[in-house]
């Protein structure tokens, strides 16, 4: 890298400056700019990132690909002198060796140090630390520093990062069934008379209110609760309970009877609550007051536990796509049940891969979330003498086949052991933020986890 003496420059751009030509009787004084700043910078073809792998005899080793730098646009705030990547670099990236490419308006750029030397296009710049740079204007002012910085990530974005949560999650909760609204969460537990809530604000999640016993007549069913819009709907006696904070509790206005709530779409352009009548027709609502019954539920419809999820289609977001998925009532299956309609319908269509391998496992306590623009399906696997808790399964067709994520959205290992403490007793929401949580019988245990990259900053 060339030194230059920036006094000896700046003489000479005086002088510059001073030059005059004479026409005849006319003299001609020549202005040189004022303008110095930086307008385009890029990193000049590409870098290299490293990340653990494996070889193909299945040996732990360092693999490595190349970023390219064009990839990764800068964003160059004039105002603060700031010039930094929006989107930071994957990690492991090694930014110790950088070329840049550099446009600017002005006769000159230097890095600032205590020696400042002029930059020159081949220099390769340690980036570990942001780099300060001068520019330099054709009358010989230097104009505003730039800070130049470039980001890389420190984690990895596809992995997920979980986390315990301490507080007085009550300890003395068995079954259980959680549901998410307006920033908070609702945990109903079963209990010997009464079906009784506590919750917590996401915001807050060690400070859990006190177990209370909803004010219901009869005693209602823990499993059927669920939120559609803001409000939340609970079955008792057959009857529709609707509430807005968990505690309170108002009969419906509905003269429906019902066997089960099944699922819901509540979207910006679909709402529908599904259930079941007394005689296992399908039946549905847009307003959870008049309902239309269709025909029976099919024969192999699940009829224990169920899961559901709802989300606009990726290819029309007018069109919302439900996916239920129910406990095997054979145990010795190693299947679980899936279903799925779309909004429009008003029946069920099984799911079942072509190949028994790619199908969803029969668990216990079947969970299934939408999640990163995919289906994940979880809970404890039923085996021939022990249930453990399985790692998380992925769905990339909507429903029709499965697999087993083992490498970035995994589990704490804590959780097999909490599954068994809890006799498979626990709940789950996935809250605005894209925290999906976890709140455990018996033992007072909340985790929380997330990928990555959902919590990354937009700027």
């Amino acid at each position: 890298m060339k030194l230059r003496v920036l006094n000896i420059l700046a003489c000479l751009f005086v002088t510059a400056c001073m030059i005059t030509s004479c026409l005849g009787d006319d003299t001609v004084e020549y202005e040189f700019s004022k303008d110095a700043s930086i307008t385009a910078l890029s990193i000049k073809d590409s870098i290299v990132t490293y990340y653990p792998g494996k070889t193909a005899a299945g040996k732990d080793t360092t693999l490595s690909f190349a970023v390219l730098g064009s990839d990764y646009p800068f964003i160059i705030n004039q105002n603060e002198g700031l010039i930094y990547n929006q989107d930071s670099l994957p990690v492991g990236t090694d930014i110790s060796k950088v070329v840049l490419d550099i446009t600017a308006d002005t006769y000159g750029i230097y890095i600032a140090a205590e020696t400042d030397s002029l930059w020159e296009e081949t220099d390769s710049l340690d980036f570990n630390k942001p780099i300060h740079f001068k520019v330099i204007a054709e009358n010989g002012i230097f104009g505003k520093p730039y800070k130049v910085m470039i980001n890389v990530h420190q984690q990895d974005p596809e992995q997920m990062t979980w986390q315990q949560v301490d507080g007085n999650f009550p300890t003395n909760i068995q079954k259980q069934k959680a549901v998410y609204m307006n920033g908070s969460i609702y945990v109903f537990a079963e209990q010997t008379k009464q079906v009784a809530v506590t919750m917590a604000k996401t915001s807050d999640a060690k400070t859990w209110t006190p177990l209370e016993d909803i004010n219901i007549p009869v005693k209602a069913d823990y499993s059927s609760v669920m939120v559609w819009g803001n409000q939340l709907y609970i079955l008792a006696d057959n009857e529709l309970y609707v509430s807005e904070n968990g505690l309170e509790w108002t009969k419906s206005e509905t003269t429906q009877t019902f066997s089960r709530l099944l699922a819901n779409v509540h979207s910006e352009y679909n709402q529908k609550i599904i259930g079941a009548d007394v005689d296992n027709h399908y039946i549905e609502s847009t307003d959870g007051i008049n309902w239309t019954q269709y025909e029976a539920l099919p024969n192999n419809f699940s009829t224990g536990h169920t899961a559901f999820v709802s989300y606009p289609l990726a290819t029309n977001p007018k069109i919302d796509r439900i996916v239920l998925a129910g406990d095997n009532p054979d145990k010795t299956d190693t299947t679980s049940v899936i279903w799925t309609q779309l909004n429009a319908e008003n029946c069920w269509t099984e799911l079942y891969p072509t190949n028994a391998s790619d199908a969803c496992p029969n668990f216990e306590n079947t969970s299934i979330i939408h999640y990163n623009g995919h289906l994940f399906a979880f809970g404890g696997i039923r085996q021939t003498s022990t249930s453990e808790f399985s790692p998380f399964y992925e769905s990339m067709d909507n429903g029709i086949t499965w697999q087993a994520n083992n490498e970035n959205i995994i589990f704490p290992e804590d959780f097999n052991t909490l599954f068994k403490q809890s006799k498979g007793n626990y709940s789950y929401i996935v809250d605005e933020e894209q925290f999906i949580w976890m709140m455990w019988s018996k033992t007072g245990k909340i985790w929380k986890g997330r990928i990555n990259k959902l919590g990354f900053k937009k700027q």
